[in-house]
């Protein structure tokens, strides 16, 4: 009824675009992942040191997840997949595993480039992730957000606690 209010259409209207709220909350989901894919990307496909780059990708992660509106949206993700398994299996395939490959492919293409040690890409992404965010998440969980405001500081050490332990492995 909201979507209906706001765009001025018909409820009909927008069934025949999507079928049923399912099908427009995954084309919500869909365009919302496709930007933020594409955000992402612009961000590694740049000539740029590892630090520089993954404190770009920390900060941005965080301003972008410590924001109100995406604090709903995971709680509503959340919510969804105890409803339904099926529907959380499907966003953590699409969406979290989506973005833990371009992470594998950076960390496995600066390995082989020899800036850093990082002989288990998957590790080391799943690592970077939950440095960047556990905090994020588990505030969002419990408090619905409030205060979820980071600061340059914990991303920036985030990242130097990664960089320290993937630049001196032996």
């Amino acid at each position: 009824s909201d979507v209906v209010g706001r765009s001025g259409g018909s409820l009909s209207t927008l069934y025949a675009l999507f079928g049923n709220k399912r099908g427009l909350l995954k084309a919500v989901m869909q365009s919302q992942f496709e930007r933020d894919m594409r955000e992402l990307d612009g961000i590694i496909n740049r000539d740029s040191a590892p630090e520089t780059m993954l404190l770009d990708i920390a900060r941005g992660t965080q301003d972008y997840l410590a924001a109100p509106e995406m604090n709903r949206f995971m709680r509503f993700v959340i919510g969804q997949s105890l409803r339904s398994p099926e529907f959380g299996q499907k966003f953590f395939e699409k969406v979290h595993l989506r973005f833990l490959d371009r992470y594998v492919t950076l960390f496995a293409r600066w390995h082989s480039e020899g800036l850093l040690n990082i002989p288990d890409p998957q590790l080391a992404a799943r690592q970077f992730i939950s440095l960047v965010l556990h905090d994020l998440h588990v505030r969002a969980i419990y408090t619905g957000g409030c205060g979820a405001a980071t600061s340059k500081h914990e991303a920036e050490q985030a990242v130097a606690l990664f960089l320290a332990y993937y630049r001196h492995r032996e």
